[in-house]
């Protein structure tokens, strides 16, 4: 049964939304809100629209960074404070709705709350981040959430249900060239697991299956499993067991996290445990891949320029056939809204190799690449965000390989994920 599929006036979640002015009124009422759908969930009964919450990232910490009433001016969008670092949002663009709520856990990461449905709530981020180079999703790829899922087995009891997403398509895999003039959003693969009558038959690999199962079975069988095969380590969404009650958070590769228990504060607390992991490996890989140069002296009179930073490496675990690597940089390079949030002009070295020197949508910095049939290689400046090297690997384990490896100079991506998530104490929220 899909609980997204429910009827409630958009005007009535506006109103609620309107009427609440406080942070401690937000989150009492998110917290009795929860309540009420877990008893609803229980009883395969939904009437309104789960909590569902969105991590965004913003420009780095250097001091640039604009107000959050300026970044969402821009589109007509309302920034309405009604606590520290909390905004109520209102959408001038359309019957002035307000939209939810937006928490600033700091100058480079905001949370927005809502209780709209999944469909007006996922349009309405993902056109604000398209439409928005100062915004990003926090990205969670197959290799972030292998890693948090062992961060789950140690913090949830054995007995306790855990449920994972998997899906990986290769949107670039073609049968035919019926799909040349296809729009890339059109191609966006559902994550319902329901039947659907109307889908198009296409020959092309794809994988999409969930797993529900006891954290100590999943934690026994599941490395076993993905080495049988590859699209298991493609992981799209995890959830969190909550530790007060039935349920948890699923928390999605595009930063989106339902909450499905009973409890907000519990929702929030793991959604700010998950983005301060997310934080050190930001800082971590900015740190390690961020390409400059600079002056050192030595004892001979004089100084001399010392390039540091460290390629951005991503190896395939098998070489792509060549239709499927020419549809790809099509498909990256040659359409605007790509997924990738990439532009630039490839130059062709060979059948399977080309240069981009590009720029990530993303704030508009330059990205320097070497793509080939077996690999991705990225040169990351100095100050172009870190989320650019988040986004590639996400969405390379997606949709094109997704066994594929990842490494920041000789130090592989997963071990400074797993570093990063040892530095982290989960703090439950009374």
């Amino acid at each position: 049964m899909n609980t997204e599929k429910v009827k409630m006036p958009d005007i009535d979640i506006s109103n609620e939304i309107k009427s609440i002015n406080s942070r401690e009124k937000m989150i009492r009422y998110l917290d009795g809100y929860s309540a009420e759908r877990m008893e609803e969930l229980d009883e395969r009964k939904t009437k309104r629209p789960l909590v569902k919450s969105y991590m965004l990232e913003h420009v780095g910490d250097n001091g640039s960074q604009k107000k959050i009433r300026d970044l969402l001016a821009e589109f007509r969008i309302e920034s309405q404070e009604i606590d520290e670092n909390l905004y109520r949002i209102e959408d001038k663009r359309t019957n002035e709705d307000y939209m939810g709520f937006l928490e600033v856990f700091s100058p480079r990461y905001f949370i927005f709350y809502t209780l709209h449905l999944s469909d007006k709530a996922d349009r309405w981020v993902k056109n604000l981040v398209f439409s928005s180079p100062d915004l990003d999703h926090v990205w969670l790829s197959g290799l972030t959430f292998n890693v948090l899922w062992q961060r789950i087995s140690q913090i949830s009891k054995p007995h306790r249900y855990v449920s994972i997403l998997f899906v990986h398509e290769s949107i670039y895999q073609i049968d035919s060239a019926i799909y040349e003039d296809e729009n890339e959003d059109d191609k966006e693969i559902s994550l319902s697991l329901e039947e659907e009558d109307d889908i198009k038959v296409i020959e092309r690999r794809a994988s999409k299956f969930k797993l529900v199962d006891k954290v100590s079975i999943v934690q026994e069988k599941l490395t076993k499993l993905q080495d049988l095969y590859s699209p298991l380590y493609a992981i799209s969404q995890l959830r969190f067991p909550s530790p007060v009650g039935q349920g948890g958070h699923d928390f999605y590769d595009n930063g989106k996290v339902t909450n499905r228990s009973g409890n907000f504060r519990d929702h929030r607390s793991h959604i700010l445990y998950v983005l301060k992991i997310y934080d050190e490996l930001m800082k971590k890989t900015e740190e390690k891949a961020w390409y400059s140069m600079y002056k050192e002296t030595i004892t001979i009179p004089g100084e001399f320029q010392k390039l540091i930073g460290s390629p951005v490496i991503i190896k395939f675990s098998e070489p792509l056939n060549k239709e499927t690597f020419d549809y790809w940089i099509k498909s990256t390079f040659g359409r605007l809204n790509n997924r990738f949030r990439l532009w630039g002009n490839p130059i062709i070295l060979g059948p399977t190799k080309i240069h981009v020197y590009g720029v990530d949508k993303h704030l508009w910095k330059p990205v320097f690449m070497e793509l080939t049939d077996k690999h991705l290689i990225a040169i990351v400046p100095k100050g172009t965000c870190g989320n650019t090297i988040h986004r590639l690997i996400c969405n390379i384990q997606k949709y094109i390989d997704p066994a594929a490896k990842a490494y920041i100079g000789d130090i592989e991506y997963k071990s400074m994920v797993e570093q990063s998530s040892k530095e982290v104490v989960y703090e439950p929220e009374h």
